[in-house]
C-alpha cells in the first residue's frame, strides 16, 4: 500500500502554491472581462438608431445617384452649387463619365480645394488627402476609386462656389464630386457615432479576450493548476 500511493504521488504534477495563486485566476478573469465587455456592446447595440442610419444612407444614396441634381465638375475647375447647410466631402473620381466625357485620372493627384459663399467669404476646408474608397468601374479588369481631397461645414443654405485646383507643375483632368450632408443627417451620424463605437468595440473586445480566455482556462486545466 506504501508503494502504490507512493507511485500515484510521484505521477501527480507538482505545483507550487505561488504558481497556483498567481496563475489560477487568470483565465477565469479573462472572461468574466469578456462578459462584460458583451453587455456593454450590446447594450450600445440597442441603443444605436440603426433605423436612422439606414434611412440617412439610403437618402444619400438616392441623391448620389439623382442625375436632375447634380454635384459634380471638372477638376481643376471651378463650379457654383446650392447647398444645404451642413457638410460638404469633396473628392475626385480616377474613372468616371461626365458631359459624355470620360475621364481617367491618377489616383495620386493633389488638389487644393477652395470653398466660398455668394459674398466672396472663404469656407474653412479640412483636408484629408490619403482616404480614398473603391469604386466598381465600367472597364473590364481595372479599377476605381474616390479619392478624398477635403471637407468643409456649410453654415447655412445658399450657393456656394467649389474650386479644385492642381499645383504648379501638374497637370491632368478628373471628375470632382460632392457628396452632400445636411443637418439631420449630420446630427443623425454624430448621434450614432458613440454606441456604434461601443458596440464594435464591445463585441470585437468580447471576442478577443473570451478567445485567450477560454485558451487560458483550458492550459490551466491541463497543468493542473
Amino acid at each position: 500500500m506504501t508503494l502504490d500511493a507512493d507511485h500515484d504521488r510521484s505521477e501527480t504534477p507538482m505545483v507550487s502554491a505561488r504558481a497556483r495563486a498567481r496563475r489560477s485566476g487568470l483565465g477565469r478573469g479573462l472572461l468574466v472581462i469578456a462578459g462584460l465587455l458583451a453587455i456593454g456592446g450590446m447594450v450600445s447595440a440597442i441603443l444605436a438608431p440603426w433605423s436612422e442610419l439606414l434611412a440617412a444612407r439610403r437618402a444619400i444614396a438616392t441623391r448620389m445617384t439623382d442625375d436632375t441634381t447634380p454635384h459634380r465638375l471638372v477638376a481643376p475647375g471651378t463650379a457654383a452649387f446650392d447647398l444645404p447647410a451642413g457638410r460638404i466631402f469633396v473628392a475626385y473620381l480616377t474613372d468616371a463619365e461626365f458631359d459624355g466625357t470620360r475621364y481617367l485620372a491618377s489616383g495620386e493627384m493633389i488638389f487644393d480645394l477652395a470653398v466660398t459663399d455668394a459674398g466672396g467669404t472663404a469656407i474653412e476646408i479640412e483636408h484629408e488627402p490619403t482616404q480614398r474608397a473603391n469604386l466598381p468601374s465600367s472597364r473590364p479588369g481595372k479599377s476605381s476609386a474616390a479619392v478624398l481631397v477635403g471637407a468643409a461645414t456649410i453654415p447655412k443654405a445658399g450657393t456656394y462656389d467649389v474650386s479644385m485646383q492642381l499645383g504648379e507643375g501638374e497637370a491632368g483632368q478628373a471628375v470632382g464630386e460632392i457628396l452632400v450632408l445636411d443637418q439631420t443627417e449630420v446630427a443623425t451620424l454624430e448621434d450614432a457615432f458613440t454606441p456604434v463605437l461601443g458596440t464594435m468595440c464591445g463585441l470585437g473586445g468580447a471576442v478577443f479576450f473570451g478567445m485567450f480566455g477560454g485558451i487560458a482556462v483550458w492550459l490551466e486545466r491541463r497543468a493542473g493548476i
